[in-house]
């Protein structure tokens, strides 16, 4: 299931709007219309501050293989994807000292990504619940962009400035409030270190315990895609303090 734009966007440049009449234009909600009623719809903002942790399993696929995942959060921003890629055990992590990752063919050994451009990617997966529940805090920027379609579905546009610089821009459907797609930058970690943009689809919305979250999530760059089908989510579930720290490396080279 892969949704394609129908108009490309350059992030926090130009946007490429569905033709509306006259008022509809006039009666588009402003920035912070559309975040409230985007919160409101992923459950609200009490019931996210009731949740300390996630548990998330299912089926990811990548270059035509599919395998299973686990990804964890937890509150403070702590992060952890296991996954397989190119039939080998891959993770994305961040813990209290950073991210860190490990894959065969890119960090064969437990490595710490404290550089850019793949330490900001990291962490920027890493947010804990909606980046919008509270972009005051998180030092977020939000300009409403207006109608727009993706797919046939009818979209109100954000622009995001994330603290540190970076831009996305956000299609939420004009009915729900829930998330189509995201654009933003990424890195291609099995290519060049160059920027490459990214288009996230999302699908599926369900009620989980008071949350409303997706259960497909597809991930569009550099000719590739990338998804996630999630068959569970569990919230607050209790962790293991190390469960998002790197394993250790023993120096003989036995794990």
């Amino acid at each position: 299931m892969t949704r394609r734009l129908t108009a490309g966007i350059a992030l926090a440049l130009a946007f490429s709007l569905a033709a509306p009449a006259q008022e509809a234009a006039k009666e588009s909600p402003s920035a912070e219309e559309i975040v409230a009623r985007y919160v409101a719809a992923r459950g609200g903002a009490d019931r996210w501050s009731e949740v300390h942790s996630l548990r998330a399993t299912g089926s990811y696929s990548a270059f035509s293989f599919k395998a299973g995942f686990a990804l964890l959060r937890q509150r403070g921003d702590f992060y952890r994807l296991d996954f397989e890629m190119l039939q080998s055990p891959a993770v994305r992590a961040r813990d209290d000292s950073g991210a860190w990752g490990l894959h065969k063919l890119l960090w064969p050994e437990p490595t710490r990504l404290d550089e850019s451009p793949y330490n900001p990617q990291f962490e920027r997966e890493a947010v804990f619940g909606p980046l919008l529940l509270d972009p005051t805090t998180r030092g977020v920027s939000v300009a409403a962009l207006g109608p727009g379609e993706i797919d046939g579905i009818t979209t109100v546009g954000l622009a995001i400035v994330l603290e540190d610089g970076r831009e996305e821009v956000w299609h939420l459907d004009a009915k729900t409030y829930l998330e189509v797609a995201i654009e933003s930058e990424v890195v291609d970690f099995t290519q060049a270190r160059d920027p490459v943009r990214q288009r996230t689809f999302f699908d599926d919305f369900r009620p989980v315990d008071g949350l409303v979250l997706p259960h497909w999530v597809e991930h569009e760059f550099n000719h590739r895609l990338e998804g996630m089908t999630i068959e569970a989510w569990e919230l607050n579930p209790e962790l293991a303090p190390d469960a998002f720290s790197p394993p250790a490396v023993d120096p003989s080279g036995d794990q």
